[in-house]
């Protein structure tokens, strides 16, 4: 019940990005993992879980897509 998968966003933010193309995954990631590190680094989210990051679902997803895409293509 806690694991990102049982999240029905995690499985939206799938949908948003399945299409991309493995490049297109990398840029994606690299510009989401950045507003993700961004919000993590914020003072005023210290001690906050980092699954309340605006970002946290599609950089799941992104990254789980990209290392797929990795071994498929």
């Amino acid at each position: 019940a806690v694991a990102p998968i049982a999240d029905p966003r995690i499985l939206a933010a799938f949908d948003r990005h399945q299409t991309l193309t493995l490049p297109e995954l990398e840029i994606a990631f690299d510009v989401c993992n950045a507003r993700f590190r961004k919000w993590v680094e914020a003072p005023e989210n210290s001690g906050r879980p980092i699954s309340e990051a605006p970002d946290y679902v599609d950089r799941i997803a992104l990254d789980s897509l990209r290392e797929r895409r990795m071994w498929w293509e």
